[in-house]
């Protein structure tokens, strides 16, 4: 009985240290304001795709509700056209398969778009890491492909991991 205490307790410890104690890696963080007393659960970081001079690319960024469900992932982009319209997004991941989802944002020029994703998006999101990743700007057409760092290949896999684990480290 002692040693299998031992053994949660190492488990957890190493667990604690996987999710918490690397800089790429990606948890939820709960925060609760407290003046509204709204709580609060986002990513510990974004990721970007961008060219070497980072003068082109997008930032991605998850929307998670309270529940500990990914409502959404944002785009802000840079240098893909100057307003944004039914953008499109395409992931590809490792093992090949594609994901190709258009925005429901309406227009605007902030560079902003909005994506939600099936449940057959996430199931592939939680087993296969990123390879690339290509934004359409719906709006002027222009687009930007380029492989992703690899420290972010595995932010969905992680990220899905602490979801569905209801893994959440408090602000």
């Amino acid at each position: 009985m002692k040693k299998n205490v031992i053994v949660i307790v190492l488990l957890a410890i190493g667990l604690n240290s996987f999710l918490y104690g690397q800089s790429d890696t990606v948890y939820v963080i709960k925060s609760v304001d407290d003046m509204s007393k709204k709580t609060y659960h986002y990513s510990s970081r974004k990721f970007l795709v961008s060219d070497d001079d980072v003068k082109v690319g997008f930032a991605i960024d998850v929307h998670i509700s309270n529940e500990l469900k990914l409502e959404m992932i944002t785009a802000e982009m840079v240098g893909i056209g100057n307003c944004n319209e039914k953008d499109e997004i395409i992931i590809m991941l490792e093992n090949g398969e594609t994901i190709s989802i258009k925005s429901w944002l309406e227009f605007n020029c902030e560079g902003e778009a909005y994506f939600t994703l099936k449940e057959s998006d996430l199931e592939l999101l939680r087993k296969s890491p990123l390879l690339k990743i290509r934004m359409t700007n719906g709006y002027s057409h222009d687009s930007f492909t380029n492989y992703v760092n690899k420290k972010d290949r595995r932010y969905f896999i992680q990220l899905l991991y602490a979801l569905d684990r209801g893994l959440v480290k408090k602000k």
